[in-house]
């Protein structure tokens, strides 16, 4: 992959530079300053109570850069607020090299080596995500496709003009995202690693119970244990990375011309914000309809047309502001979903319309 995300032909030099870097980065940030251990005892957390084991077992463990944040973000209350919604989604991710030879929307599912999955932590229930129970509302967005709730792939992106913020209307370019059945869902690292806590799916497919249980012990999602789910998934990914290098085969062909005039389409993948998600409709060869739901659409998206906060809102209330005046709390809630916001973020009282604080959040 090149800058921008263009895909290219892999060569015999690309790949052996490619295992350079992965091996450089494991040898000198990863386990030395990141871990302060080999990959493979860290491997071996599996719950809370082992991540606690481990963090005392050797000074190496308390002093590296995850047992400093861990009890940094202790000390500071990074647990104590910035909750959400209680609802995660993973579209899953990594296709098996066997099992996905021939993908279909039906047998996607069963053939990721991440699986999807929707967490609910109110009932603790896991279920498999699929596409037909994605649905938009756009009431408080700048849009004049009504009210009701949109299957992405029905909708037309009809933008307004002239927009104004108005808290009891539209107030956002973002849709609201939710599931027809549970309603509005987190995306992110926390969410993968929660959905890859679960006993749902195949029996093959990555499971990793660690996350999961640091969760329940510490009573639910908050900033802290947001950014341990982010780092803890590097580990993962290494793993992943040295898999998929194993699999190239640079005399297979890379390109596969379409051949479809007419038809739809969907696929889905994992960002490292979260779920990422496109529809396709195409029309004597050429693109009709296109239709895109980013990872920040499911987090900073605004209230659903039930009045249901998205998951940035929710987890923003509640939050004690030491300084009105400097808000680095709304920021820490913010960053903790790894909001792709691109752009500077106000924060205004909402009785006198006083302008507080002006800060970019990613």
């Amino acid at each position: 992959m090149v800058p921008g995300g263009v895909m290219c032909a892999p060569t015999l030099t690309d790949i052996t530079r490619a295992w350079g870097i992965l091996e450089y980065f494991r040898t000198n940030w990863l386990e030395p300053v990141w871990l302060g251990c080999s990959l493979e005892r860290y491997e071996e957390i599996q719950s809370y109570e082992d991540f606690i084991r481990w963090l005392n077992e050797d000074i190496n463990h308390r002093e590296s850069d995850l047992g400093i944040y861990w009890r940094m973000g202790l000390d500071i209350g990074l647990d104590r607020f910035g909750g959400g919604v209680g609802k995660y989604v993973t579209w899953g991710y990594l296709p098996h090299e066997d099992k996905y030879n021939k993908p279909t929307i039906e047998n996607r599912n069963a053939a990721l080596i991440m699986k999807s999955g929707v967490y609910d932590s109110v009932t603790d229930s896991h279920s498999l995500m699929d596409q037909a129970v994605v649905r938009e509302n756009l009431t408080h967005s700048w849009y004049n496709e009504g009210v009701e709730n949109w299957h992405p792939s029905d909708r037309t992106t009809s933008p307004t003009i002239n927009n104004q913020k108005d808290f009891k209307g539209a107030y956002s370019w973002a849709s609201a995202v939710l599931h027809k059945d549970f309603g509005r869902l987190e995306a992110g690292p926390l969410a993968r690693q929660l959905v890859a806590g679960g006993k749902h799916g195949e029996s093959w497919q990555h499971y990793d119970p660690f996350i999961l249980d640091v969760f329940k012990k510490m009573g639910g999602p908050n900033v802290h244990i947001r950014q341990l789910a982010r780092v803890h998934e590097v580990v993962k990914l290494y793993r992943q990375a040295e898999r998929c290098l194993r699999e190239f085969n640079l005399n297979e062909p890379w390109y596969i011309k379409p051949q479809e005039k007419d038809g739809k389409g969907w696929g889905a993948t994992e960002a490292a914000r979260g779920a990422l998600c496109h529809w396709v409709e195409i029309e004597d060869s050429k693109i009709k309809q296109y239709q895109v739901i980013a990872p920040g659409t499911w987090n900073i998206g605004p209230r659903d047309g039930g009045g249901q906060l998205g998951p940035i809102e929710e987890a923003l209330i509640g939050t004690r502001i030491i300084d009105p005046k400097d808000p680095v709390e709304v920021g820490h809630v913010a960053r903790s979903f790894d909001s792709c916001l691109v752009c500077t973020v106000h924060a205004h009282d909402a009785k006198t319309g006083e302008e507080l604080a002006r800060f970019r959040t990613a």
